[in-house]
């Protein structure tokens, strides 16, 4: 079996998984191949794609991959594609910042932060699976602690959390 065609099997698992799939998921329905063969195909299959314009393009979200079209390309597919069942509230923006920054986090901890309780915007947030639960504290009442998803990257077109802009605050009082 070739590279072209280890190349051919992880295009068909990205178009029928859908979803931002990591390479052990891969490996575990491509189980002839090695995680090591799996990632390099898959960092030719993007370099390839990139530098042919290709119209659907191979992004990596945080170790997730997913066949994406060009973000250049969105002015043709928005009427295709409506989010507005995913359009973000000023609360629910402030609210995903907070745990986009400082996650882990607790409610509680969020709630300090914005002085209002938060949980409605948690909910929302979850349904539109941008935050999921990532455990819970060690402390009296073992509190939920949030962090964004994998999805949250791809909402906003980041590759990792590193892509988030630098906060600056300024601190002069005058």
């Amino acid at each position: 079996m070739t590279d072209i065609y280890l190349k051919g099997l992880i295009e068909e698992v990205l178009y029928v998984w859908a979803e931002p799939i990591s390479i052990d998921e891969i490996s575990k329905i491509l189980y002839d191949y090695s995680k090591v063969d799996i990632k390099k195909s898959l960092e030719e299959m993007i370099k390839e794609r990139e530098d042919l314009d290709s119209g659907l393009i191979i992004r990596n979200f945080n170790g997730l991959y997913q066949f994406t079209t060009r973000k250049a390309s969105d002015k043709y597919f928005e009427s295709l594609l409506s989010k507005s069942e995913k359009k973000l509230t000023n609360s629910t923006l402030e609210t995903l910042s907070i745990i986009a920054y400082k996650q882990p986090i607790t409610r509680v901890e969020i709630d300090k932060i914005r002085g209002v309780n938060s949980q409605s915007t948690i909910d929302s947030l979850i349904d539109k699976k941008l935050i999921t639960e990532k455990g819970r504290l060690d402390k009296i009442g073992k509190p939920i602690i949030y962090g964004t998803t994998a999805e949250f990257l791809k909402y906003f077109n980041l590759n990792s959390l590193k892509d988030l802009p630098e906060i600056r605050i300024d601190n002069n009082e005058d």
